[in-house]
C-alpha cells in the first residue's frame, strides 16, 4: 500500500504530469512593461498595487528599438515573462514600425534575454526569409512561398515541460502569434512555434487554429481552477469585445470562442492587446485592454473571477504616459528596487525640471486663492499636506504682490490652538473678503475639519484667525443624501444679487445660502444628488466664479489619490441651479485640467480660480502630485502633492480652453 501512494505521489510529481506554466515568482509589486503610445518602443512602469503606476525613466524606450528591431526599428506588443527556472528573463516584440512604413504590414519578430530586466540581448527572425531562418529547415512548410509574408503580430511566451525535441531534449518555448501570408491564405489566423532553451532557435511555425475569420493578439494562461488553458482574444470579423477560448493542452483542439461572456463594456468601441494576470495571492484575474476608438485610447483594467469569467469593474490605467498593447508581471521587492533605482539614476535626462511650478516650497494641496483690495496683494491659504490620511491640524497663508513672487506669512489657522471642536484632518480652505463700507474688511475663512465644516474670521488676510462659532458651521449632510463627505467648502458672492453662498460636498454637490453675519445658514439645495455623480462625472473640490453674466460650476473627478484627478465644469445662468437657455445645463465635454504624463505631471485638481482685477485675465490655481517622485508613491502620492499656477483662457462663446500645465 504504502510503495503503490509513493508511486503515485513520484507520478504526479514528474514534469511529464505539469501542465504548461509560465514560472511565477514576486508579491511586491508588479511591472507593465507595454509599447508607448508615443512612439513605437517598450517601456515600463511599476505599481505596487497593479492598478496604479508609475513610468521608469518617464516612459521613455528601456532600450533603443532601432538596436533591437533589425527589420524595420520598431518595438510593439512588448510581452515579458520569467525564464522557466527563474534563472533569468525574456521578452518578445513584434518587429514593426508603421511611423516609418506607413503600414500595417510587417514581417517578422524579436525575441530577448535578459539577466536584470535593464540589460537586453536580442536575436531578429524575418519570416520572408523562409525556411533558412528556423532550427528544423527540413521540416515541412506552412507556405509555399515565404517571401509574401505581410503580417507576424503580438507574439507572446508560453514555457512547455513535455515539448520534445528531435535530439531528445525536453522542454521549449511555446511561442504564439498571428501570421498572415495574404498571397496563400485570406486572414490573420494563429501560429505558434518553439524557440530552445537559449532563446535565439526558432522553429516553422505551425497552425494553432483557424476558425473561419481574422483572429489576433491571443493572451494564453493555464488556470488551476478548472485545470484548462484560456485563451482570450481579439475577433477581427462579427460581434465587438474580447472573448475566451478554452483547450486541454497547448496545442489545443481549442474551443469556439464562449458568446455570451466576454469583456462588452466597450459597447461598438474597438477593442485589442489582452493580457491577463493575477495579482499576489489572489485566485480571480484581472483583464488588461487597449480601447483604442477614442481619442486619445484608453488603456482598462477589468475584473475577472478564478475561471476567467464574470468580467467586471473596468478601470483605466493610472499614471502610465502613453499605455498601450503590453503585458504584466509580479516581482519581487529586490527587482522592484532594481529598477527603481536604474530608473531614478536616469531621471534627470528624461524629465524636465519645474521652472515656474510649484509656485512655493514644500508639500501642500486645495490651494485657495484671494485678491485682497485692502492690501492690493494676493494671497494663497492651502491644505499642508504630506502626512498619511490628511491628518495636518494647521495651515499657512503665503502672499505676493505679483503672482510670482510669494512670501511664507506663517500659520494663520491652527486647530489645536484655535478650534474647540477640533484638532486634525485641517482641509480645502476657502476665504473671502467682505468689505463694509469703505475702508472696513472682514475676512470669512471656511475650513474642513474631521469631516466637518467651520468658519474662522480675521480683520486681515493674514489673520490671526479664529473659530467664529466655537462648533461647526456644517456637520450634517443634506436630507435625502447617502454617502459622500461634508467637506470642501467654496464661498461665492453673487454679483447680481449680492448673496453669498456657500457650496460644498463630495460625492454630493450642494449649496447653502449664508446668513449676512457670514457665519449662519438661511437655506441648502442639491445640486448633485450621489445617484448623479457618475451623471456629472463629479467628486469634489467645487469651485464658482462668475464671468459675462454667466456662471462656471467647476469641480474634481476621481479620488485626489488618482493619478487621473481632473477638473471639469459646466455653465449655468444660475447661481443655485443648472440651467442654460431655459434647459437643464449639463457639464461641457471638455476637461479643463488633466495630467500630462509627458511632463510626469499627474492629479492636477482641486483647484481655485483668480481673476486679475479691472482685466478679463484669468488664472487657475491647482495641486498635482510632487514631481518626479510622489508618482512613485502609489495612492499615497495623493498626499504629497504641491502648488500650482497657470493661464485659464476662454473661448469666444465662454467656454474654458484647455489648460496646459506648465512646469
Amino acid at each position: 500500500m504504502m510503495k503503490q501512494l509513493g508511486l503515485v505521489l513520484t507520478m504526479a510529481m514528474t514534469p511529464m504530469m505539469l501542465p504548461a506554466q509560465n514560472f511565477q515568482k514576486g508579491n511586491y509589486g508588479y511591472l507593465y512593461c507595454h509599447m508607448s503610445g508615443r512612439g513605437e518602443w517598450t517601456a515600463y512602469a511599476l505599481s505596487r498595487d497593479g492598478l496604479h503606476f508609475h513610468d521608469l525613466i518617464n516612459g521613455d524606450p528601456i532600450f533603443s528599438p532601432e538596436e533591437h528591431a533589425r527589420i524595420e526599428g520598431g518595438t510593439r506588443d512588448a510581452y515579458i515573462c520569467r525564464k522557466h527556472d527563474g534563472s533569468g528573463y525574456l521578452m518578445v516584440t513584434t518587429d514593426m514600425c508603421v511611423a516609418k512604413s506607413h503600414k500595417w504590414d510587417n514581417y517578422g519578430i524579436d525575441l530577448y534575454t535578459s539577466d536584470d530586466m535593464i540589460n537586453w540581448k536580442s536575436v531578429t527572425f524575418d519570416f520572408r526569409k523562409g525556411s533558412a531562418i528556423f532550427c528544423d529547415p527540413t521540416s515541412p512548410d506552412v507556405y509555399k512561398d515565404w517571401s509574401t509574408v505581410n503580417r507576424v503580430w503580438a507574439p507572446q511566451i508560453f514555457w512547455d515541460p513535455d515539448y520534445q525535441w528531435t535530439d531528445g531534449r525536453k522542454g521549449g518555448y511555446f511561442i504564439y502569434y498571428s501570421l498572415w501570408n495574404k498571397a496563400e491564405e485570406k486572414y490573420d489566423r494563429m501560429y505558434y512555434s518553439y524557440a530552445d532553451e537559449t532563446f535565439t532557435k526558432l522553429t516553422k511555425p505551425q497552425l494553432l487554429f483557424d476558425w473561419g475569420y481574422a483572429t489576433i493578439d491571443a493572451d494564453i494562461n493555464y488556470l488551476e481552477a478548472d485545470g484548462l488553458y484560456h485563451m482570450m482574444i481579439k475577433k477581427e470579423g462579427g460581434q465587438p469585445g474580447l472573448f475566451t477560448a478554452t483547450a486541454k493542452s497547448l496545442t489545443g483542439p481549442w474551443s469556439e470562442p464562449v458568446a455570451d461572456d466576454y469583456i462588452d463594456f466597450e459597447g461598438n468601441k474597438k477593442c485589442e492587446g489582452v493580457s491577463a494576470f493575477q495579482l499576489a495571492g489572489d485566485s480571480t484575474w484581472r483583464i488588461g485592454y487597449i480601447e483604442y476608438s477614442s481619442n486619445p485610447k484608453r488603456y482598462r483594467i477589468c475584473k475577472a473571477d478564478k475561471y476567467m469569467r464574470n468580467f467586471s469593474n473596468p478601470q483605466d490605467i493610472e499614471g502610465v504616459n502613453g499605455p498601450q498593447h503590453g503585458s504584466f508581471m509580479r516581482l519581487t521587492k529586490e527587482e522592484y528596487d532594481r529598477l527603481q533605482a536604474w530608473s531614478d539614476a536616469r531621471e534627470s535626462k528624461h524629465i524636465a525640471p519645474n521652472k515656474n511650478n510649484p509656485v512655493i516650497n514644500g508639500l501642500f494641496a486645495d490651494p485657495e486663492i484671494m485678491y485682497s483690495e485692502k492690501t492690493g496683494k494676493y494671497y494663497l491659504y492651502p491644505t499642508t499636506d504630506g502626512k498619511e490620511g490628511w491628518q495636518n491640524h494647521d495651515a499657512k497663508v503665503y502672499s505676493s504682490p505679483d503672482l510670482k513672487n510669494w512670501t511664507d506669512e506663517g500659520v494663520m489657522f491652527d486647530l489645536r490652538k484655535d478650534c474647540s471642536w477640533a484638532d486634525k484632518c485641517l482641509w480645502a480652505p476657502c476665504i473671502i473678503e467682505h468689505k463694509k463700507g469703505k475702508k472696513k474688511y472682514k475676512y470669512f475663512y471656511y475650513f474642513t475639519a474631521e469631516g466637518k465644516i467651520g468658519v474662522a474670521t480675521a480683520d486681515n488676510p493674514t489673520g490671526p484667525f479664529r473659530d467664529a462659532l466655537g462648533k461647526p458651521l456644517l456637520d450634517k449632510k443634506p436630507e435625502g443624501v447617502k454617502g459622500g463627505q461634508v467637506i470642501d467648502p467654496d464661498v461665492f458672492r453673487d454679483p447680481a444679487t449680492g448673496k453669498y453662498y456657500l457650496y460644498w460636498g463630495n460625492g454630493f454637490l450642494a449649496v447653502s445660502e449664508l446668513g449676512k453675519d457670514m457665519t449662519s445658514i438661511v437655506n441648502t439645495k442639491i445640486l448633485i444628488n450621489r445617484n448623479d455623480k457618475s451623471k456629472y462625472d463629479y467628486n469634489e473640490g467645487t469651485y464658482v466664479f462668475e464671468r459675462n453674466g454667466l456662471y462656471y460650476f467647476m469641480w474634481s473627478e476621481n479620488d485626489t489619490r488618482s493619478a487621473n484627478y481632473r477638473v471639469r465644469y459646466l455653465i449655468s445662468e444660475s447661481p443655485t441651479e443648472f440651467t442654460r437657455n431655459g434647459k437643464p445645463a449639463m457639464q461641457e465635454r471638455t476637461v479643463v485640467l488633466h495630467q500630462d504624463p509627458s511632463k510626469g505631471i499627474y492629479g492636477t485638481g482641486h483647484h481655485s480660480i483668480l481673476q486679475k482685477p479691472g482685466t478679463d485675465e484669468w488664472y487657475i490655481v491647482y495641486h498635482r502630485f510632487a514631481r518626479p517622485d510622489a508618482i512613485k508613491l502609489g495612492w499615497s502620492a495623493g498626499y504629497n502633492r504641491e502648488v500650482c499656477i497657470d493661464k485659464m483662457e476662454f473661448n469666444a462663446d465662454g467656454t474654458i480652453k484647455v489648460v496646459e500645465p506648465t512646469l
